[in-house]
């Protein structure tokens, strides 16, 4: 079923570690306490059924509109996003589609070409909704639109251009791009930039390693979010680091530290440093004990789908939890979904943030026909879903 969706699995690069201050400066930050300890490792012990009720104070099911000019394929769900109640769905290699809450098809957002406001490689979107735009990243370029598709302007991003980068606008419209240390040799993990492209400030990648054999990969799943922001704040999170930093011009605040456990990874089993060697083998099947978060953060539930580090098994399905910021507990989601008693019974497992307190899940219409054939119930909008149908964003707005 899709509440066990399997992470997919993609070509490219795997960045940082926990130490990415100085000593001195680390010593400060614990001793001083400035972010929130999340307990993951005694979340994965504290295994529970949810109810999405528990949670959650609506859910939706949105049947996106199928129309000649909006086909989609390859839906990247962890890229979804929501600006003042325009959904923006992005597609691997096509670019971005905008749709009305109801489903109904405004306009693509950026086409491919050479011209203003073309792509020649779609990265990824962000989302403003104080400015009402809607972002494109093109390699190292980033093209602002209009909910309704308008072309507004573009301008450069530094950064290396690799397809896997992401970037986001922060609020005083300086860029902000995360650069992935795949080479294991990069000077920089964020570079911030102004409308002309010119640095402004980069802030060094500590994490530097050799790797064996030549080999240079890096792996992304449907869920990564390197970079995020909440309530006009931009959020950093590197995966080979158990801390989130809240990112300034001139900062990076720590925000949230994972306390792993023995859940964290050990350096000596990266996918760099061990899946590339004589004993990749062995390294594949340790790396099964150790677990990668996702972050989806809101106001009182910080939601964490989950894989383990062998990226290679793609039949393993993600695992989610989440932290409550008032009990402060951190609770294992039982079957990795959280169960539907809200309507129909398909149970949900998040793959993204699209607003403020509003999770999304992206369901292929082929996939929610077969569960209704094995008897799963549906709500009324989706009983008439069609094989060539565009599938179906599910919106859950959670309480506060």
């Amino acid at each position: 079923m899709n509440s066990l969706k399997n992470l997919s699995l993609c070509m490219m690069a795997c960045i940082g570690i926990a130490s990415c201050t100085s000593k001195q400066q680390q010593e400060t930050v614990v001793n001083n306490l400035p972010y929130t300890i999340i307990p993951f490792e005694k979340g994965v012990e504290n295994e529970k059924q949810v109810k999405l009720s528990d949670i959650a104070e609506k859910i939706t099911f949105v049947p996106v509109e199928t129309t000649d000019a909006s086909l989609l394929n390859k839906v990247r769900a962890n890229n979804i996003i929501s600006v003042n109640g325009t959904i923006v769905i992005p597609c691997f290699n096509m670019g971005a589609f905008a749709f009305d809450e109801s489903g109904k098809f405004i306009a693509p957002i950026s086409r491919k070409g050479q011209g203003p406001g073309e792509f020649t490689r779609f990265m990824c979107v962000f989302g403003n909704s104080e400015k009402d735009l809607i972002y494109v990243k093109s390699s190292k370029k980033m093209m602002a639109f209009r909910t309704d598709g308008t072309f507004v302007n573009e301008y450069k991003v530094p950064g290396l251009g690799n397809p896997w980068e992401t970037s986001i606008v922060m609020q005083d419209s300086v860029t902000l791009s995360a650069v992935i240390n795949n080479t294991g040799q990069r000077p920089y993990r964020l570079i911030l930039g102004n409308a002309q492209g010119d640095t402004l400030n980069a802030f060094p990648q500590y994490d530097h390693f050799e790797i064996p054999r030549g080999m240079n990969y890096t792996y992304i799943n449907n869920k990564e979010n390197f970079l995020y922001q909440y309530k006009g704040e931009s959020v950093y999170h590197d995966y080979y680091c158990d801390t989130l930093y809240t990112v300034t011009r001139d900062s990076l605040l720590p925000r949230y530290l994972l306390d792993m456990g023995k859940y964290k990874l050990p350096k000596d089993l990266r996918l760099e440093a061990a899946f590339y060697t004589d004993d990749a083998e062995q390294a594949k099947k340790n790396a099964l004990s150790y677990y990668r978060p996702i972050f989806l953060e809101n106001d009182r539930y910080i939601v964490m789908p989950y894989t383990t580090w062998n990226l290679f098994e793609r039949d393993l399905p993600a695992e989610l939890m989440y932290y409550d910021r008032q009990t402060k507990e951190c609770i294992k989601v039982k079957d990795g979904a959280f169960v539907n008693d809200m309507m129909g019974d398909l149970p949900f497992c998040p793959d993204a943030r699209i607003a403020e307190n509003v999770l999304a899940e992206w369901w292929e219409a082929t996939d929610l026909m077969e569960l209704a054939e094995e008897g799963v119930e549906l709500p009324d909008n989706l009983k008439n879903l069609q094989e060539d149908d565009n599938g179906v964003l599910v919106l859950v707005h959670l309480k506060k």
